[in-house]
């Protein structure tokens, strides 16, 4: 195809556009595998660079009052109208328009290519809570700075790097700004919490919100009991449960868990489940912000001390909580804090057992926060403890030689006795985390590669 030489009209380009692919072929039963995953990249990269175009044109004709002066009726009804969406819906688009229009290096690099459609939301949420907190200047380089990180950190990788950008733009400000988005958050959450059902033939549907500490529980005890549920299928050889879907797995849990609470009537004033959400602290920050703390208390100041004052933690897959819910969680009795930097419980048994410790798994958690094969967002609790160099070759059980990974993946990973066959391999980096090389006939082989969680915003930059 000739590349014309000077920039075309926006309408030529999106004729041509489409002529193209009214003239795409049919049928594509003669290629190669190679092929279709080269046609499948080039296809989703168009669909981000066309998405990100459609946001902008739509926003600059919502801005011009266009359909108001053409057909007499407001953008969202307009649109509604035109694509047959709901009202809803055509909102939404436009409200997505509207704030890529005022992120004019997220929209050009969006229309490049170089950003995906999740990445865009991702960038556009996390600008918008640091929203009246930083000034012009900032903000631009704030968006920079998520724009550059887009190239190797995935959208929910790129929403957890928000507090090291804040850093870098607003070192001054930066504990402040986060905790007060964190505390407003977690207040409206708060008051978002819900939870609604309706009977529905012979079902009963329900949805609902609820805060981000209460979520994470919910979410463990439901995972930790249906991989148990799971693995004693698998153990029975149970036929029926091979096909059975995910969502159907923790619908079987969920009702597993609503069996065994009515048939237990809980002790006065203790608490139930077994399921546990581990809190991460800073073992500096708790040392500094306990030493201010007594500073100010002798200063007759009223500060509260201890683990409030140290700023946020982080919880399951690493997503941070504030001050307020930190405080909270550490008077429940399902919570471990785990302080990073400061003593540890045993974590190596050698050879005297296969299976990992709590001591061990619970390192694991922290370190690993799910399965970390690249790509990959199963839950810690979904997880399981793989050995690197096999406990059957003399491999040792510590936490140098595991790493978390789902079944699917524990599978992929696991090495044939024999090493008859090309596949992925797992060791700890330099960084102390673990790093896969993908099989020769990979396209990038040779390389080691990080889970996405793991590439933290100094990598990045170094």
């Amino acid at each position: 195809m000739e590349i014309p030489t000077r920039p075309l009209p926006t309408e030529t380009v999106l004729a041509a556009i489409r002529d193209a692919l009214d003239a795409s072929q049919a049928s594509r039963c003669d290629l190669t595998p190679e092929a279709r995953l080269r046609l499948a990249t080039s296809a989703r990269a168009l669909t981000t660079r066309l998405d990100a175009l459609a946001s902008v044109l739509l926003a600059e004709a919502d801005a011009a009052n266009a359909s108001l002066q053409t057909v007499g009726t407001p953008t969202s009804s307009w649109l509604a109208i035109e694509q047959n969406l709901t009202r809803r819906e055509s909102a939404g688009l436009l409200h997505r328009a509207g704030e890529l229009a005022k992120l004019p290096r997220l929209a050009a690099a969006a229309a490049e290519g170089r950003v995906s459609a999740g990445q865009v939301r991702t960038i556009s949420n996390v600008l918008g809570g640091f929203a009246g907190h930083l000034d012009a200047t900032q903000k631009c380089q704030a968006e920079e700075s998520l724009v550059a990180l887009a190239a190797t950190l995935d959208a929910d990788a790129l929403a957890k790097a928000a507090p090291q950008v804040l850093a870098q733009v607003a070192p001054a400000d930066a504990g402040r700004v986060l905790e007060t988005r964190l505390q407003r958050e977690a207040e409206a959450a708060h008051r978002g919490r819900s939870l609604r059902f309706w009977r529905q033939a012979g079902s009963v549907r329900f949805e609902g919100s609820l805060p981000k500490l209460a979520g994470e529980q919910f979410i463990t005890l439901l995972d930790t009991h249906t991989e148990a549920l799971r693995r004693t299928a698998v153990e029975a050889r149970d036929p029926l449960h091979t096909g059975d879907t995910p969502e159907q797995r923790r619908a079987d849990a969920l009702t597993s868990l609503l069996q065994h609470a009515a048939q237990v009537r809980p002790a006065k004033g203790a608490g139930v489940g077994t399921a546990r959400v581990i809190v991460k602290l800073d073992y500096h920050q708790l040392q500094a912000a306990a030493q201010a703390a007594g500073i100010d208390q002798a200063n007759n100041h009223d500060q509260s001390a201890g683990v409030g004052a140290a700023g946020a933690g982080t919880v399951g897959d690493g997503t941070l909580l504030s001050a307020g819910e930190l405080r909270r969680a550490c008077c429940d009795a399902e919570i471990i804090p785990v302080v990073l930097g400061g003593p540890s419980e045993v974590l190596d048994v050698g050879r005297a057992r296969r299976l990992v410790t709590p001591a061990i798994r619970t390192a694991l958690i922290v370190r690993d926060q799910g399965c970390v094969f690249p790509g990959c967002t199963a839950s810690p609790t979904t997880s399981e403890a793989h050995h690197i160099r096999p406990w059957w070759d003399g491999g040792l059980t510590r936490l140098s030689n595991l790493v978390l990974l789902c079944h699917h993946h524990h599978g992929l990973i696991e090495p044939a006795k024999y090493g008859l066959r090309d596949q992925w391999r797992v060791r700890i980096g330099q960084d102390h985390l673990p790093e896969f090389a993908p099989p020769t006939r990979h396209p990038q082989t040779g390389t080691w590669l990080h889970h996405a969680r793991h590439r933290t915003v100094e990598r990045t930059a170094a």
